[in-house]
């Protein structure tokens, strides 16, 4: 997952691992942090020259590549207004999870209407039909659909077909300090 963090004068990009070590790059080096269990706690050593953005740092695990079977989906939400935080918050959550660990999870864009923020459209690609089943199947997938199920109005589920396979989208979360 990137992040920018500020260490004095210097902006850099945090790469977060879903094994608690994290690599941050900059344009002259690349360092690792590693993170105490309570998380308070951080040893930060050089590990080398810059790293480019690749996909698999990018998200922080390494992605598959799109295959023959892989989904491109439209999932179209209409959320009830009085649970619409609440679904936003659930929603980015499972979305950056399932980026940092599931490497059948290519792409989680979440949009939602300017005139009407209740209508939420989240573009996702799984590299396969099998990486599909096993985000559907994951913990974290099925606590947040267990968990919204009385939060939503509806649900449509568009499967697309590019019109350039070869175009791809590198997904990854950016949030500020």
């Amino acid at each position: 997952m990137w992040r920018h963090i500020i260490i004095p004068g210097i902006a850099l990009v945090l790469l977060v691992s879903s094994c608690g070590t994290e690599r941050v790059r900059s344009k002259e080096t690349t360092v690792r942090i590693e993170t105490s269990e309570t998380g308070m706690d951080k040893k930060i050593t050089k590990t080398g020259p810059a790293l480019r953005p690749t996909p698999t740092t990018a998200v922080g695990c390494t992605k598959q590549p799109m295959a023959d079977d892989g989904i491109v989906r439209l999932s179209k939400i209409v959320v009830r207004p009085q649970y619409l935080d609440q679904y936003i918050r659930l929603a980015v959550e499972v979305g950056e999870i399932s980026l940092r660990t599931e490497p059948g999870v290519l792409t989680m864009y979440a949009v939602s209407e300017k005139e009407d923020p209740c209508r939420i459209t989240i573009l996702e690609t799984y590299a396969s039909r099998e990486a599909y089943e096993l985000h559907v199947a994951s913990g974290h997938f099925r606590r947040y659909k267990q968990a919204t199920l009385h939060m939503i109005e509806s649900l449509e589920l568009s499967d697309q077909t590019p019109l350039n396979p070869a175009s791809r989208i590198e997904n990854f979360i950016q949030s500020e300090p």
